[in-house]
């Protein structure tokens, strides 16, 4: 039961909600994990605000009575920090790009119960576009990647994927398949 359990914190790589009769997973898209890493290290650096007040301010909170004042607000503190960094995570986990043999799907969440999901099919792919921003983008080999649809349609952007050359390729592949009746393989 507990294995059960565990395996919804699992990427699924070979089924999703809505999938198609016979539509396969090439790739499942996040952000990168450097995003996620900064945005959990600046957390931990402002916890230790209150660490370092009491470091600081600790002889004269006792000595006026604050204790109790500074160790509830700094409960408070934690808390909110505690509810930042879970909604970090769940925006980072569920913000994800399926690419498969048939279309790609952008689930994009813009809070915890805000979200869009738009859906592109292969025969809709003009063209599609890498930018790499930077020294550390580059360095880390992540980057946003454009796929420009029919002309009445939106563009579809993904912002800091791993590897975009790669998700370009395969992005291509499955336009070029569609009209050479190829089936596309990922490596």
């Amino acid at each position: 039961m507990i294995k059960k359990l565990l395996s919804i914190f699992h990427d699924s790589p070979n089924s999703f909600e809505g999938q198609k009769h016979g539509e396969e997973v090439l790739m499942l898209l996040r952000h990168h994990p450097f995003t996620i890493i900064i945005k959990v290290a600046f957390f931990v650096l402002i916890g230790l605000v209150p660490i370092v007040l009491w470091i600081i301010f600790s002889a004269l909170l006792e000595e006026h009575g604050w204790l109790n004042a500074f160790l509830f607000v700094s409960s408070i503190w934690y808390l909110v920090l505690w509810l930042g960094i879970f909604h970090s995570l769940t925006i980072y986990t569920l913000n994800a790009v399926l690419i498969t043999d048939r279309r790609i799907i952008d689930n994009d969440l813009h809070g915890l119960f805000n979200r869009e999901v738009s859906e592109l099919h292969n025969n809709r792919i003009q063209d599609v576009s890498v930018h790499t921003n930077g020294l550390l983008e580059t360095f880390l080999k992540f980057g946003d990647v454009t796929v420009q649809t029919a002309a009445s349609e939106k563009q579809f952007i993904f912002h800091q994927v791993p590897k975009p050359e790669k998700v370009k390729d395969v992005i291509m592949q499955i336009t070029a398949s569609r009209h050479t009746g190829v089936k596309t393989v990922v490596q």
